[in-house]
């Protein structure tokens, strides 16, 4: 009796299963729901007049200038670092990244050691209390590649 108790129970939640999937032609479907505000967040400005395309990944350099594993001040002390650094160089992108246990802030684009190497003796002239903190790491950067497309692409005589 317990045994056709259980072969009836688990064929009624076999049957629960396959009828509660929605098919449309066979398929499964799915809708996705979002604002405009998130895709313009992932996308950017499509309107500008020069967009990356495509990136190239090459071999380079940055310069380490935090990196903290402890718990709760390490993330707060990223972003707070990250902000001094980029009021005092605008002109030099910052990158934030958790590896766990550690956040990290490494700046820059180099394409070879001496650059960096240069700019870490710049960063240590502005920010001499984090002067130990700071040097040189290899890491791959993405080189975006950018198209022009408002400019006229006819061939020219010379």
């Amino acid at each position: 009796m317990k045994r056709i108790f259980l072969i009836f129970s688990v064929l009624f939640f076999i049957l629960a299963a396959v009828s509660a999937q929605e098919l449309e032609n066979g398929k499964g479907s799915v809708t996705i729901n979002q604002s405009e505000e998130l895709e313009s967040a992932l996308f950017g400005n499509t309107e500008s007049k020069h967009q990356p395309q495509q990136g190239v990944i090459t071999q380079g350099f940055r310069v380490q200038i935090y990196s903290s594993n402890r718990n709760q001040i390490a993330k707060r002390g990223a972003f707070d670092i990250e902000k001094e650094f980029t009021e005092q160089f605008p002109e030099t992108h910052a990158y934030i990244t958790y590896t766990a246990p550690f956040w990290k802030v490494r700046v820059g684009d180099f394409s070879s050691y001496y650059e960096a190497l240069i700019f870490s003796n710049k960063v240590k002239d502005t920010f001499p209390e984090r002067a130990t903190e700071v040097f040189v790491v290899k890491e791959d950067n993405i080189k975006p590649i950018y198209f022009n497309t408002t400019e006229n692409t006819e061939p020219q005589e010379l």
